[in-house]
Formats: structure tokens, C-alpha cells, sequence
């Protein structure tokens, strides 16, 4: 009889685990439990709330600003889906997608988060892809851009221009890589490649030709740039909380004990989970420590981009209905691909 007892009290307890009541209240206490925190070091997340606003406005805002206005109004206007679509038959068979994601891919590796997937959930609206389209094209086509990772990160972090161009090229190859591999799978699940299966949504395409699509798209563009601006914000208070806690110490130091106990080092732990967090913090604090390790550790940091980046490109993805989790397991396995190939030219060239 008891060990019955004991199976319906952990159903019970898990029946009531998982209701919306309970896990609506845990939420509520954590916010309120945040809150506490903010009120009593107010000093402290007042500037990490302007830290949060100037990163965005004078390093975010002026590089993203044109060139998500810009691609928003290509999509609009159709040009590109005009001149990719001749390019139907090579990107089905490298990737499995229609040629208008060449267009999204090359704009996302020239201008970096979270343009490409503010141009999936654009194409996704204007009906010029699918959901399966858009969920293959989340895979390579949300990438960084030269400006932050030859430039901030290779040129000005880690000082040396050379290593940007390997941080770049690990990047983007691993990004290529893994959208081809992921077409490989999906031919042997399916065993065949329909070229024709997006058609009827070619064959739908209206396209924008009124006076007003500057207006429509300057406001489009402004509400992105909200979101952008919030979540950078965010998670920049996120940051301080963590700080304030000593989430990132507690974290370190337990498994830091732990692995020591297996005899296992390891080593810009710290460092690699600022980056988890937040890409920009983490870079900066593995470029202190300027050597191979923290090269190929930067590498995985930029290809997972963090936390805060990938809600930004969840907030445009979602429109094109993918889901969270999909997106996080591709960012953790596109950083792996992304540290392999980082650590092969950091054998090669340095």
C-alpha cells in the first residue's frame, strides 16, 4: 500500500507542479523578488540601464538602422524575389530552400543579428516562404556581421585584425555548413526533394506598390529597433542582477569544484558564461586573456550569439512560427561547428 501512496502523492505533486496557478505564482514572486533587488541598489541598475541604452544608440542603432530599413523595403518592393527566384534550383539543392534565402543569407552575414531574421519573419509575411522554408533558413541565415566580429571583437578586443578574419570565417563557414548538413538530413528523411512544393505561395506574392511604402516601412523598421533596443537593455539589467547575486561566482565555483574532483580543468569558465548571457560581455572578457583557448571560446560565443541576441531574433522568428527551443539547439550546435572549424585556422595560421 505505501509504495502506492507514494505514486499518487508524486502525481499529485507533479499534477500541481506543472499547473498554470503554480507556475504563474513562482513567476510572480521572482518578479517581485527582482524588483526588491532593483529598489535596493538603485544606483547600480540605473547604470546598467543607461549602459544598456548608449550601447544601443551609439553602436547598435547607427549600423542597423539602414540596413533594416533598407532590406525591408527590398522585400516590399519584390526586386529581390524577382532576380533569386532564377536561383531556385541551386539553393534547393544546397539547402533545401527556395533562392530567395541567398538574399536573406547574404544580408544577415553583411549586416549581422538579428537582420536575417527580421528578413525571414518579412519574407514569411509576404508569403514568399513557407514554415518549413523559414525554419531551414533560421539555421544559416541568423548570423553576425564583419563590423562586430573583425572589427570589435578581432580588431579592437582581442587587438589584432587577423584574428577577426578568423573568428569571421569560422563563423560563416560553420554557418554554410551546418544549413547544408541539415538539408542532407532532411533529403534522407524524406528521400526526395519536392522543387515544386513552394509554388502556390510564389503564385500568391502581392507586392507593395502605393505611395505610402516609405511611411509602412520607416514604421515597420522603428518598432523593430524598439524591440532591439529593449532587449539589449534588458539583459544588460539582467547582467547587473546576476552581478549583484553573484549568480556568475556561485555558478563557477560549483563547477569549477566539481570538475577539479574529475581532474578536469576549467579554464574563462566565468568569462564563457557572460557570454551565455550576454556575446558583447563575454568576447570582452575572454579577449583579457588573449591566447588560442580564448580565441576558439569566442568563436562559440559568437556563433551562439547569447541569450540576450537570440530572444531579439525570437521576437522576429516567432511571426514565421519557430519555436524557441528549436532555434536555441541550432545556436548551441551552429558553436560547436563554429569552435571546430576556429580551432583548425588557429592551427593553420597562428
Amino acid at each position: 500500500m505505501k509504495p502506492t501512496k507514494t505514486i499518487n502523492s508524486n502525481k499529485t505533486f507533479l499534477k500541481c507542479f506543472n499547473s498554470s496557478f503554480f507556475q504563474d505564482s513562482l513567476l510572480t514572486i521572482f518578479i517581485l523578488f527582482v524588483m526588491i533587488i532593483i529598489i535596493s541598489n538603485p544606483t547600480i541598475f540605473t547604470e546598467g540601464t543607461i549602459s544598456g541604452l548608449k550601447l544601443f544608440v551609439f553602436s547598435v542603432l547607427p549600423g542597423l538602422l539602414p540596413f533594416m530599413l533598407l532590406t525591408k523595403l527590398l522585400t516590399e518592393i519584390g526586386t529581390v524575389f524577382k532576380i533569386t527566384k532564377k536561383m531556385d534550383k541551386f539553393s534547393y539543392a544546397v539547402f533545401g530552400t527556395p533562392g530567395v534565402s541567398l538574399y536573406a543569407f547574404f544580408m544577415s552575414i553583411l549586416s549581422g543579428y538579428p537582420i536575417g531574421a527580421k528578413i525571414i519573419s518579412d519574407l514569411y509575411s509576404k508569403n514568399l516562404i513557407n514554415e518549413e522554408n523559414a525554419k531551414k533558413m533560421s539555421i544559416f541565415c541568423t548570423t553576425s556581421g564583419p563590423v562586430f566580429v573583425i572589427g570589435t571583437v578581432g580588431s579592437i578586443m582581442f587587438k589584432s585584425f587577423k584574428f577577426g578574419l578568423i573568428l569571421y570565417f569560422s563563423h560563416i563557414l560553420s554557418s554554410i555548413f551546418l544549413g547544408i548538413l541539415a538539408n542532407i538530413f532532411n533529403k534522407l528523411k524524406t528521400k526526395n526533394q519536392n522543387f515544386s512544393k513552394n509554388t502556390t505561395i510564389q503564385n500568391s506574392v502581392n507586392f507593395s506598390k502605393n505611395a505610402n511604402i516609405l511611411n509602412y516601412c520607416v514604421s515597420e523598421t522603428i518598432n523593430s529597433l524598439f524591440i532591439v533596443g529593449a532587449y539589449i537593455t534588458i539583459f544588460y539589467l539582467v547582467s547587473e542582477l546576476l552581478d549583484v547575486l553573484n549568480i556568475f561566482n556561485f555558478i563557477t565555483y560549483f563547477f569549477s569544484s566539481v570538475f577539479n574532483k574529475l581532474g578536469i580543468n576549467l579554464p574563462y569558465f566565468k568569462e564563457t558564461l557572460y557570454g551565455i548571457v550576454e556575446v558583447t560581455r563575454g568576447c570582452k572578457s575572454l579577449s583579457l586573456h588573449i591566447c588560442k583557448e580564448t580565441i576558439i571560446l569566442a568563436s562559440a560565443l559568437i556563433s551562439f550569439s547569447g541569450i540576450s541576441i537570440i530572444m531579439q531574433s525570437m521576437a522576429f522568428l516567432k511571426n514565421a512560427k519557430i519555436k524557441t527551443h528549436n532555434f536555441i539547439f541550432t545556436k548551441v550546435v551552429h558553436s560547436f561547428f563554429s569552435a571546430l572549424i576556429c580551432y583548425i585556422l588557429v592551427v593553420m595560421f597562428i
